[in-house]
């Protein structure tokens, strides 16, 4: 922000200072071009009102950009807190775990205390009928409701109200089941500057994070359950769709699936996955923009209401 005020003030001056000399100048070599063919830059005759003009545009334009990110950053700080302040988030000390037909968590007793996040859906589904869940992650930013569209695309560049905005939402992938939860449920956001959306997300890969044991439960609360997640996997790779997986044809398969996804972490988080786990992607730009930042977990604790 100090940068972005700096070479604001700095175009200001070169503006009132260089603009009005030099846009005189230019109106004399339109009007007298015998004088334009005077002025000359290493040996070339110039127009100094093109260039000047050209410019102006840039630093126009460029003005223009940066209003716009810092007006869409407010809406967004302000939509995080207004749906913050007006949505009943509760951490429970303990939960006993309910568990549907078709899911084993496992030795709940290893979690017993680990606390579930329960949400209160009723005014949130009343703002947008698109909302699936919230998500937690601790240590981080990461508080907020999810989303879902019937594409990937939607929530990219539209937020909680469905108003154009160029930091999207959080929102899940199209093909996520949030009653039910399939192999693999992938929630997406965007790295955010200001460290909102998932822009905090990249802090996972600290040491200091990750060897954090009380950082490694993912908390998704959704209109019909409360669930925990345990992270076994952080890392940073090429764009691709590997991980994004949702579908196997064999337990081989998929079994080679997670394999590789917990070879590619940065830390060892010594948990061992197996192909009927469920497990949740989370995932982001990393901060430079050019890979995927990645966070893999898998359910230990689930109940449903």
């Amino acid at each position: 922000m100090i940068n972005i005020c700096r070479w604001f003030f700095l175009g200001l001056y070169n503006i009132f200072t260089l603009i009005p000399r030099y846009l005189i100048t230019g109106f004399i070599c339109i009007i007298d071009p015998k004088k334009g063919e005077v002025l000359k830059y290493k040996g070339r005759p110039v127009i100094p009102i093109a260039m000047i003009s050209l410019t102006l545009s840039v630093y126009l334009i460029c003005i223009f950009f940066t209003s716009r990110w810092y007006v869409q950053k407010l809406k967004i700080n302000y939509l995080t807190a207004d749906i913050l302040e007006t949505t009943k988030v509760l951490e429970n000390e303990k939960k006993e775990v309910i568990s549907d037909e078709n899911y084993e968590p496992g030795n709940d007793d290893k979690y017993a205390n680990i606390s579930f996040l329960s949400v209160d859906f009723d005014d949130l589904l009343k703002k947008n009928s698109d909302t699936k869940a919230w998500l937690k992650v601790s240590n981080t930013n990461v508080n907020y409701s999810v989303l879902q569209s019937n594409d990937n695309e939607y929530y990219l560049k539209h937020d909680f109200y469905g108003n154009s905005n160029f930091g999207g939402w959080i929102y899940g992938d199209y093909r996520d089941d949030f009653t039910h939860f399939g192999n693999n449920t992938i929630i997406y956001g965007h790295n955010l500057i200001n460290k909102t959306m998932f822009g905090s997300l990249t802090w996972c890969q600290r040491e200091s994070w990750y060897t954090n044991e009380d950082n490694l439960y993912i908390k998704l609360s959704t209109p019909t359950s409360n669930t925990v997640w345990k992270v076994f996997s952080i890392y940073q790779i090429k764009p691709e769709i590997y991980y994004l997986k949702t579908f196997f044809e064999t337990t081989e398969e998929h079994q080679e699936f997670l394999n590789t996804l917990k070879k590619r972490s940065i830390y060892d988080f010594g948990e061992d996955i197996n192909y009927d786990d469920k497990i949740l992607t989370l995932s982001t730009c990393s901060d430079d923009g050019t890979k995927r930042a990645v966070i893999h977990a898998k359910m230990i604790k689930a109940e449903y209401r």
